[in-house]
């Protein structure tokens, strides 16, 4: 089963869009988002959300029952969130770059690989996607792009 809407096997905004939604395709429900929140989000700073509830917009805008929302941007080596808790009134944004931006896409990728057992053709494309993205990590460490 492929992650439908991507062309290339880059790993891009629109890949990000599909994993993180739970009427996918790739049949994995709500697991990737929950994996997304625990990796990319939780290890920087506790952020009350409720996957269950939660509804993905193509521009990336995900927003639960209790209207808190996740805004992510992804650009080319660059990640931000903006997370956003109407009933405490609070704001916070979270940036990864460079080496920080590789690694915690890394980290997500191998707890959504992690889940897909059950679905070989997924855990061999998201594993394509983590080594794609390990490589850089690696060739960075190894000759610093200037």
């Amino acid at each position: 089963m492929q992650i439908k809407a991507t062309t290339s096997k880059t790993f891009n905004t629109a890949t990000i869009a599909h994993l993180l939604s739970h009427e996918d395709e790739h049949g994995m429900g709500r697991v990737f988002m929950y994996a997304f929140l625990n990796e990319v989000i939780r290890q920087k700073r506790p952020f009350p959300f409720d996957c269950e509830s939660a509804q993905i917009s193509p521009n990336l805008l995900i927003v639960d029952n209790q209207d808190r929302s996740i805004a992510i941007e992804h650009r080319h080596n660059r990640l931000s969130l903006t997370l956003n808790d109407q009933q405490s009134e609070t704001s916070a944004f979270i940036k990864y770059k460079g080496e920080a931006y590789r690694q915690v896409l890394f980290d997500w990728l191998a707890a959504c690989i992690r889940y897909t057992s059950l679905q070989p053709e997924l855990r061999n494309e998201l594993t394509r996607y983590a080594q794609s993205i390990h490589r850089r990590i690696w060739f960075t460490k190894v000759l610093p792009v200037q």
